[in-house]
């Protein structure tokens, strides 16, 4: 009877256990030795419940521990037990108890999500999560060790890496007296569980398979991705419920995120406020231009995605190099490119890859900070920068002479544009009228200046800050009125000359509207054959009041036209040229069927009015970030993730109206999403299945001696880099991440060094125009593939130096 009530209480003990221990069991510990305090098991990797004793005088071990067992295998666990403290209270020696049976009986579970499972020799076609297990002692040994076994099945699904079992042990001894002495307690048993070889080479085979067809590209990368999502299951190389965590990850809803908040930042035209007060500034010299937006470029890449960073500051440096330096944009635009990529690496959202970082660690290892990798960030970034600034332009010198010679020979500039063709259309200019003006017996309507100086008026703004973007040809000038002009330079000035005007340097009221080449600009249409509008006059349309655009020239026969167009009568393919704000072009292309715009123009129009909205919004989850990094990310519990402080921000655009929410949607690049979410899930199969592991006791063992943290580091740093050529950076990131760490592992360093130089280097995308930024700017540019090698190549040089040399200061 007291052997059953010590069982059922065993078994209530054990069911407990199992309970406790959820899904999965945290990080192994050793066997406590008696009178130590050993931890329950965890669940998923969180912080145990509590700490249980474990017995006094009895210790628990697998015999050959060793040995790793393998997943999809059925064996027997050799259990020992041993009297671990000999001497009783008296001083002598414990013993068995010789009346007892089984002097040790315990159960020991598994967790139910572990795969492994134990079986009965009396129902063996049933496995069990936990088995009473009698140790009975050989006749005569009544100190010596006792044993038993178990037989287990492991499913081919079990993850490679530790796992433990939960023992509840209850023995029966013997004082040197003959007084009884009982003991109990419960403790973890550590195990390591290894995938057998043929399942780690059909993961190599499935990464190949993935590299390959990301080089190849004959189906879209984030295609591949979805795949390789659902394959990986069905191959038995990963949980099933691990399948789709990637599209539910932190680092997923952080991207979308960052999407988000980066278009509203550029709707609210942001960007441009902080680039407009620096023209002047950086339109000196060509140099000077590259170090300021190089430098303002990184900055921003920062905190919002590097691509879009790039898009923005496009239309600067165009105007910048075509209409004050009159250089070509080739001389100055791939080192802002690159400093942008550069700039990403500066904070924990500045690039996917490191949005993607502590999603992808371990369990157990600490996350990074927001701010953590930004000494590194910035010594990758000045150091970058002050090589496109120096030697990387003398050497685009050279390529952009190559280009204007080619050009020469083909009879144009590399910067040429469609307004070019109009020769007598130059502008914009502000033209201020004085508070003093009086009006004279000259012309002072706005149609009649046209004709008179061949000056087009296309938006007036008066002192209040009103302004109107196509004003009527009956619209005269006022005291205190500012103009936006476009027309012959020498025209312009010779009517501010005769009316006493004033010609502005520098844009001041239409600086962020007329002046910003994201809210306004030029386009060509085309009369469509079936308009409406053939055979009627300008002036009869009454154009301006119509269409909310201004007329500049029409080509029409053979011939272009800029004075009398309102009494020119239109015929099916005239071209227009037209000025206007890109939000009416839009409403032009979308609502009207009279003309078909043939130029590209800005998709995106600004909203100037919601720039406060757009500001608080990005701050807010800014100072989210910062106090989620600092205070809450080295606690149990985070509650507010790095998602959750993104998507914040995010919901602020909406809700203030910075953008609605179909721009939202629009706003994230879904592909992206897919390809994250496909890729995270292979990442875990890589070390799920214990490929990465062991790969790394691989090159451990073939570089012998010669491993060391420094060889880790480069080593690292070059296989980052070559990855990131040929497949996403986020694909080499989820690949090399778990290899990483388990050389590190192996050498005995911090393993988060290792996820360092992966997460950075996978940003060492120079050499060649794969990356998104360096593809944006391809084309504007002119640039061909090896000029990327040329420039690229001594850039990802110094990159991978800076980031070696940096994290080993830093970090080892």
């Amino acid at each position: 009877m007291k052997h059953l009530k010590r069982c059922l209480l065993g078994l209530g003990l054990a069911v407990l256990a199992v309970f406790l221990g959820g899904t999965g069991l945290a990080d192994p510990v050793a066997a406590a030795p008696p009178s130590s305090a050993s931890s329950p098991p965890q669940i998923s990797g969180h912080p145990a419940a509590g700490p249980s004793r474990a017995p006094r005088f009895v210790s628990i071990r697998i015999e050959h521990s060793g040995r790793a067992l393998v997943a999809g295998e059925t064996g027997f666990l050799k259990l020992e037990a041993r009297i671990a403290a000999p001497k009783g209270s008296s001083g002598q020696a414990l013993a068995w108890d010789p009346g007892v049976k089984a002097p040790v009986t315990l159960w020991i579970a598994s967790s139910s999500g572990s795969g492994i499972a134990f079986l009965d020799k009396a129902h063996p076609e049933r496995p069990r999560q936990h088995i009473l297990v009698h140790f009975t002692s050989p006749p005569g040994n009544l100190a010596g060790p006792l044993t038993a076994q178990v037989e287990y099945s492991i499913t081919s699904r079990t993850k490679a890496g530790k796992h433990s079992f939960w023992l509840d042990i209850f023995a029966e001894l013997k004082s040197p007296q003959g007084g009884q002495v009982h003991d109990a307690g419960a403790l973890r048993l550590p195990f390591e569980v290894d995938t057998h070889l043929r399942t780690k080479l059909l993961m190599l085979a499935v990464v190949a398979a993935a590299v390959f067809l990301f080089i190849v590209e004959w189906v879209r990368v984030d295609v591949v991705a979805i795949v390789m999502m659902v394959l990986l299951p069905e191959l038995g190389l990963l949980n099933s419920s691990d399948t789709f965590r990637g599209l539910s990850s932190n680092a997923v809803v952080a991207i979308i995120g960052v999407m988000i908040i980066s278009y509203g930042l550029n709707r609210a035209g942001l960007v441009h406020r902080i680039i407009q007060p620096i023209l002047g500034f950086v339109s000196k010299s060509p140099s000077r231009l590259v170090v300021t937006f190089s430098g303002l470029i990184a900055a921003i890449s920062g905190v919002m995605q590097n691509t879009g960073a790039a898009v923005l500051f496009l239309p600067a440096v165009r105007s910048v190099t075509f209409q004050k330096l009159k250089v070509p944009i080739s001389r100055v635009l791939m080192p802002i490119g690159m400093a942008a990529i550069l700039g990403g690496t500066l904070t924990m959202i500045g690039t996917s890859p490191l949005i993607l970082l502590n999603d992808i660690l371990p369990p157990g290892m600490p996350k990074f900070g927001f701010l953590e990798l930004t000494p590194i960030g910035l010594a990758l970034a000045i150091g970058g920068i002050a090589y496109l600034s120096t030697g990387g332009m003398r050497l685009l010198a050279k390529i952009s002479a190559n280009q204007s010679a080619y050009q020469a020979d083909k009879g144009g500039s590399p910067d040429d544009g469609f307004v070019s063709s109009y020769p007598l259309v130059k502008g914009p200019f502000e033209i201020v009228v004085p508070s003093d003006y009086r009006p004279e017996p000259d012309p002072q309507g706005v149609a009649q200046i046209r004709r008179r100086f061949l000056v087009n008026i296309v938006a007036v703004a008066k002192s209040d800050g009103s302004c109107n973007f196509s004003p009527l040809p009956s619209t005269t000038l006022q005291p205190g009125l500012s103009l936006c002009a476009y027309g012959p330079e020498e025209d312009v000035r010779s009517f501010v000359r005769q009316y006493g005007l004033v010609l502005k340097d520098r844009p001041q009221a239409f600086k962020d509207t007329m002046f910003n080449p994201s809210l306004a600009g030029i386009v060509e249409g085309v009369v469509s054959p079936r308009s409406s509008l053939i055979g009627q006059t300008i002036k009869e349309i009454r154009f301006r009041e119509t269409f909310g655009v201004n007329p500049l020239a029409v080509h029409q026969a053979g011939h272009t036209y800029y004075q009398e167009l309102a009494d020119l009568p239109l015929q099916a393919g005239d071209t227009l040229l037209l000025h206007g704000t890109w939000e009416k072009f839009h409403a032009l292309q979308d609502f009207h069927q009279n003309f078909i715009i043939i130029t590209p123009f800005e998709q995106e129009f600004h909203k100037p009015e919601k720039a406060k909205w757009a500001l608080i919004s990005f701050l807010v989850a800014l100072v989210m970030m910062i106090v989620s990094s600092f205070y809450f990310q080295n606690l149990p519990y985070n509650p507010i993730p790095l998602s959750v402080c993104l998507m914040v921000g995010a919901v602020g655009m909406v809700l203030f109206k910075v953008i609605t929410i179909s721009e939202a949607y629009h706003a994230v690049d879904w592909r992206t999403v897919f390809l994250l979410g496909g890729l995270i899930p292979l990442g875990m199969a890589v070390d799920q299945t214990g490929t990465a592991n062991w790969i790394a006791k691989g090159i451990v063992l073939g570089l012998g001696s010669l491993m060391s943290p420094l060889l880790l580091l480069v080593v690292l740093a070059v296989l980052s880099a070559a990855f990131t050529l040929v497949i996403s950076n986020v694909g080499a990131a989820t690949l090399l991440v778990p290899l990483g760490i388990s050389i590190a592992h192996q050498i005995g360093i911090d393993p988060r060094v290792a996820a360092i130089v992966v997460g950075l280097g996978v940003s060492n995308s120079f050499m060649l125009p794969t990356h998104q930024v360096n593809a944006l700017y391809m084309g504007p540019g002119e640039y061909r593939t090896r000029d990327y090698i040329q420039i690229g190549g001594i850039l990802s040089f110094i990159y991978m130096s800076v980031l070696v040399v940096m994290t080993y200061m830093f970090y080892l």
